[in-house]
């Protein structure tokens, strides 16, 4: 079973996709202007985002719970994935490391044959 497979049965369990794998639609907020009724900035916001005073202003704790509700729906790498990852990191630091020390001897010499 490759990745993708994993993947695939991991979005179909979150149900973010249906029956025949699809993305499922999620509906959004509808937009609302902001402002004058009448011309204004045209500036849109979502409904019900509570970005006046009007609702109460900031709530840490409401902010706290959004923020949970969010991160539960990242999609976390398995331990191949990620391994894979490092792995590439790593070794493409380690070459750009040797890159870089490579220039800098090689002008370090051309330096110091230069003001000899």
């Amino acid at each position: 079973m490759s990745i993708n497979d994993n993947r695939e049965q991991d979005l179909l369990a979150q149900g973010s996709l249906d029956a025949d794998g699809v993305p499922s639609v999620v509906p959004t907020s509808p937009r609302v202007p902001v402002g004058p009724p009448t011309g204004g900035t045209g500036a849109t916001a979502i409904a019900g985002s509570g970005g006046g005073a009007s609702k109460g202003g900031f709530h840490p704790r409401q902010f706290l719970d959004e923020v949970f509700l969010e991160l539960r729906k990242v999609m976390k790498p398995k331990r191949a994935e990620l391994v894979n990852y490092a792995s590439v990191v790593f070794f493409t630091l380690v070459l750009l490391m040797a890159l870089v020390y490579g220039l800098d001897y090689v002008y370090s010499l051309g330096a110091s044959h230069l003001f000899k």
